[in-house]
């Protein structure tokens, strides 16, 4: 399972980010507050598959629906699996700045 922890604008992810798990984690994060600059962390993620893009990517669209004048989420720690399959999809250069 994976658990989101937060300090201030910064989610940390830890733990697996798989299909079989992102209902708790998608309940766990609508317990936290949303606020721009976000920076979203999983440098202590150790398995994704391909739900932690969908993931990333909802958490952008609730915090611009929330602030429409947001800024772009920041993803950082970015474990070798997850940069490869955002390459796949074609987001990495939008997720990756």
């Amino acid at each position: 399972m994976a658990q989101i922890t937060q300090q201030e604008n910064t989610l940390q992810f830890s733990g697996n980010l798989l299909i079989t798990n992102i209902s708790e984690t998608v309940n766990q994060l609508q317990t936290l507050r949303l606020e721009s600059p976000l920076t979203l962390d999983f440098s202590k993620v150790n398995e994704v598959d391909t739900v932690a893009v969908s993931l990333i990517l909802e958490i952008q669209r609730q915090l611009h629906h929330q602030h429409t004048e947001a800024s772009a989420v920041s993803v950082i720690g970015v474990p070798d699996n997850l940069r490869s399959l955002m390459q796949l999809y074609g987001v990495d250069g939008f997720l990756l700045n």
